[in-house]
């Protein structure tokens, strides 16, 4: 899923505070404010704006070093950055013209501040709510000071400049679940400097907020779970529901029996892809036709949290070393899991891997289920008995080492020679030992890389990068002499190997064609580099794409790249409604490439004790929202499959590798207790179990009204 505001681990200047109970980084992005068990921010350099606030000059070039940041601007302003050990940020101005009339920076708060989370600007204060408020903005005034407080009465608080307009706004008004705190000074000429500081209050108030069983105390809704007793009690009350469920016939890998026949599919013993007519067929081993119905993260993933710290609010957590040891994450005390904890207790054994999937696949396929997607960790006994299909990611971003460009999420450089080099040898490495596994779909290469961001980022590095001498070398091919290109770009540039080690203004027409062209060369490189020597060690799987995310998969020359060497192109699309046409678009870009929903959920607050995602009303609404989507999908006659996030809720304190900001949306299936939601598994099996009357034409898709209602909001 992704996820909003992580910051890069790559280039980052380190100032400790620690004895203030905060950690200041300069970064690529912003100031990462490590607040302990407050969370982590990241506040915005300085945007330069004019009368109306809208900005005026681009940040072109970001430099950090220890405690400090040197920023260039547009149109030659420059902004130094110095952090002090007291918690304060000071921002120095320089050649910054008349145009310029404020200043803002922004900072994003997470919406676990909607579980009991406060705020005070000025002398006006509030709850951060439960749910969307009828108007998006909470405060818009002038002040000095903002203080947020979270659901354990600790406080961060946050001095600002004189004359300051700070706006507090909930983003769920447009479906984006965060928090967004905005300053905007009043800047002219003589201003030499700002200072904004920042103090932490982390006395907690001792109160408990998650009960034994890992829910929320807060709150009530109907299937929350009341004692030990009644988990233990599920395991016959389900046992019985199950056996009252009636599924569909299918072949021995979850396909549509007997419909290889009659659509005149090929059996080749592996998944693979055919077009018959206009329509694209996912393909099972025994040759027929198969719509992946995937579920992320089918082991224990987002349902882990991070206790460290904040150990008082939770009304009971085990010794690491006892019945509950495997509830802990690889043996980790800081992270541990109510949901295997719960499974334990429930079931009266420990965790193991392939008991976990045995169970959980024979409940999911109940529900016309058919796979594990992505974020997932193969259980191979239980694969294999039960005869579950899977995919696989590359991970590209995630090998030891691998270098990133800062400020391009999780992307790689295809012109760096070590990078290049570990991606032979790592795929030469790991493939061959699943090369013929039948039960293996395909692999994602990547999960929702920022290729977007990389117009913006490439001209501002220096020469440590090899895709910025690349650029270079191209541009100095292209304009010959310096002073053609300074003319192109409206540069005053001595020579072309100036240009490598400086951040480059992109603000022409020529030179906006020159960064779109060269990254048209980039993509080529990368997607060559990594899939032509997939091929060279698997030349039975699927190469599925990179999940892009909507902001990033809206560029016809990325698709049309990635179309010439992908077999399926995979879209993370969370929406409420299907905008047909944008993905008819996609589909047309790629040249004709199948297309798999790689991601995707809907959240019903109200009901769970949990926040966040695009919520709903009820479990029954997250349902139907489900079926609207994946029925007005397929009938589309490109789409061969989806994935849903995820198997089991995210865990109320929050995902573990986020720490005190981790998403805690109602993602799952089933909940922190091992309960189904069944209001919505029950309309989600109705679109499972007849999928392929929609695929062929042999009943109209679902379509839900309140889904396009909510479409168009």
């Amino acid at each position: 899923m992704k996820h909003a505001f992580l910051i890069t681990t790559l280039c980052l200047a380190l100032l400790s505070t620690r004895s203030l109970g905060l950690e200041l980084k300069a970064t690529e992005k912003g100031i990462n404010i490590d607040a302990g068990s407050l969370g982590e921010f990241t506040l915005s350099y300085p945007e330069l704006q004019d009368g109306t606030q809208k900005p005026v000059h681009k940040l072109v070039e970001t430099k950090v070093s220890a405690g400090a940041a040197s920023l260039k601007y547009e149109g030659g302003g420059e902004v130094e950055l110095a952090l002090s050990g007291t918690g304060g940020m000071t921002f120095k101005f320089a050649h910054i013209g008349d145009e310029v009339k404020n200043v803002s920076v922004v900072m994003l708060i997470d919406l676990a501040y909607s579980k009991g989370g406060k705020w005070k600007i000025g002398d006006k204060s509030g709850d951060f709510p439960r749910e969307k408020p009828a108007t998006p903005h909470l405060y818009q005034e002038h002040a000095t000071q903002f203080l947020i407080t979270n659901p354990q009465g600790q406080n961060l608080t946050l001095s600002v400049p004189e004359y300051s307009y700070q706006q507090l706004t909930d983003n769920r008004e447009w479906n984006w679940g965060i928090f967004a705190w905005k300053d905007v000074i009043p800047f002219n000429a003589g201003i030499k400097e700002m200072t904004f500081t920042l103090s932490v209050d982390q006395k907690a108030e001792g109160k408990k907020l998650v009960d034994e069983l890992g829910q929320s105390m807060s709150e009530d809704w109907p299937d929350k779970v009341k004692s030990l007793e009644e988990l233990k009690a599920d395991v016959a009350a389900e046992k019985t529901y199950q056996a009252s469920l009636k599924t569909p016939e299918l072949d021995a890998f979850g396909g549509q029996l007997n419909s290889g026949s009659k659509l005149a599919l090929k059996k080749t013993g592996f998944f693979h892809v055919e077009k018959k007519g206009d329509k694209s067929w996912l393909v099972d081993p025994q040759g027929n036709a198969f719509f992946h119905t995937g579920i992320c993260g089918f082991n224990p993933s987002d349902d882990f949290t991070y206790i460290k710290g904040r150990e008082s609010i939770y009304q009971w957590l085990p010794k690491t070393d006892g019945e509950f040891s495997s509830a802990f994450r690889e043996g980790d005390p800081t992270c541990f899991s109510f949901y295997v904890a719960n499974t334990i207790r429930k079931y009266g054994e420990p965790y193991t891997p392939d008991t976990y999937a045995a169970r959980m696949i024979e409940r999911v396929r109940k529900f016309g289920f058919n796979s594990m997607g992505a974020f997932s960790q193969p259980a191979p006994t239980a694969l294999q008995k039960a005869n579950f299909p899977y995919v696989l990611s590359l991970a590209l971003n995630e090998w030891e080492g691998i270098k990133r460009i800062p400020g391009a999420w999780e992307v790689i450089d295809p012109f760096d020679e070590t990078v290049r080099s570990q991606v032979v040898s790592q795929l030469e490495k790991t493939l061959p030992a699943r090369a013929d596994d039948p039960l293996l779909i395909g692999y994602f290469l990547v999960n929702e890389p920022r290729f977007d961001e990389l117009p913006k980022v490439i001209p501002s590095l220096d020469g440590s990068h090899a895709c910025k001498r690349k650029f270079v070398e191209l541009l100095h091919q292209k304009y010959s002499t310096v002073e053609a290109f300074n003319t192109a770009w409206k540069a005053e540039a001595k020579s072309f190997d100036e240009l490598v080690s400086k951040g480059l203004a992109v603000s022409t027409p020529a030179a906006t064609e020159d960064v779109k062209a060269f990254v048209g060369v980039f993509l080529e490189s990368y997607f060559d580099l990594v899939c032509s020597h997939f091929h060279k060690h698997d030349t039975h799987h699927l190469l599925m794409g990179t999940r892009l995310q909507p902001v990033t998969i809206k560029d016809e020359q990325l698709c049309r790249i990635s179309g010439k060497h992908l077999d399926v192109m995979s879209f993370n699309y969370y929406s409420y409604d299907v905008d047909k046409a944008l993905l008819k678009q996609i589909h047309d870009w790629t040249g004709g490439l199948p297309m798999i929903l790689s991601e995707f959920f809907w959240s019903s607050p109200r009901d769970s004790g949990l926040a966040g995602g695009r919520e709903v009303r009820s479990q029954q609404e997250r349902g139907l929202m489900y079926r609207n989507y994946v029925e007005q999908s397929a009938s589309l006659g490109f789409v061969i499959g989806i994935e849903w996030f995820t198997l089991v809720d995210q865990s109320v304190t929050g995902r573990w590798f986020s720490k005190y900001s981790g998403e805690s949306a109602n993602t799952g299936l089933f909940s922190v207790t091992d309960r189904p939601w069944k209001p919505m598994l029950e309309e989600m099996a109705k679109t499972n179990h007849s999928i392929y009357d929609v695929l062929q034409g042999q009943r109209a898709p679902f379509a839900w009204e309140e889904a396009k209602a909510r479409g168009k909001q």
